[in-house]
């Protein structure tokens, strides 16, 4: 389905999820996300995890690698036209809405990096890290947009404007990533009637 996405910036309170889901959403993802921006976050040894579930986050929400860039890089402009996740097109007078693509789950996203002489850019977090700590910036400041689908667009920019990121993912995601990992229901209880709650 195309359509400009404008239209539909929503904050998580207009949203279709219940209290308690917005209350454990803003929880793992904002106030203690695993993100090191978040003053209270949490590491995966809190979930019992040597590592965040990266591989099995992506299985879970549809997100293949052929939709999926996390790049250590300063812009992601081009990248996010490659991958039908640009919203404006043209420029001055000519600038409009672009409609995209809603259906199939995506990611694009910069990662910070460090680099020395003249080698490659290297990651300076993993691409589990990377993401998280973008969700959680674009629910802080408002950069989320609730579609009629059931799928969910994450945003996040830095200072001066510029995009960070664009994600397309099923909102349910929100929900079963906070069950992969904290799988073992240390801080989080997930049911599967609170899942169905939100199809």
């Amino acid at each position: 389905m195309l359509i400009e996405v404008q239209s539909y910036k929503k904050s998580i309170n207009e949203s279709n999820f219940s209290d308690k889901q917005i209350a454990m959403i803003w929880d793992f993802y904002v106030t203690k996300a695993i993100a090191e921006s978040a003053a209270q976050c949490r590491r995966p040894s809190d979930y019992g995890l040597r590592e965040i579930p990266w591989k099995d986050m992506l299985d879970s929400a549809g997100v293949t690698s052929e939709n999926l860039k996390v790049l250590p890089a300063n812009s992601i402009n081009k990248t996010l036209q490659n991958y039908d996740l640009e919203i404006v097109e043209g420029k001055g007078d000519t600038k409009h809405n672009k409609a995209i693509e809603i259906d199939v789950p995506k990611i694009v996203c910069l990662t910070p990096f460090s680099i020395a002489d003249e080698e490659k850019p290297k990651p300076r977090v993993g691409d589990a890290e990377s993401v998280l700590t973008h969700i959680r910036n674009s629910f802080a400041h408002g950069n989320t947009y609730f579609f009629d689908n059931g799928n969910l667009l994450l945003e996040d920019k830095d200072q001066r404007g510029g995009i960070t990121a664009r994600m397309i993912l099923h909102q349910n995601t929100l929900l079963d990533w906070i069950a992969i990992v904290d799988s073992n229901n240390i801080f989080y209880s997930i049911t599967i009637e609170e899942h169905s709650s939100n199809s």
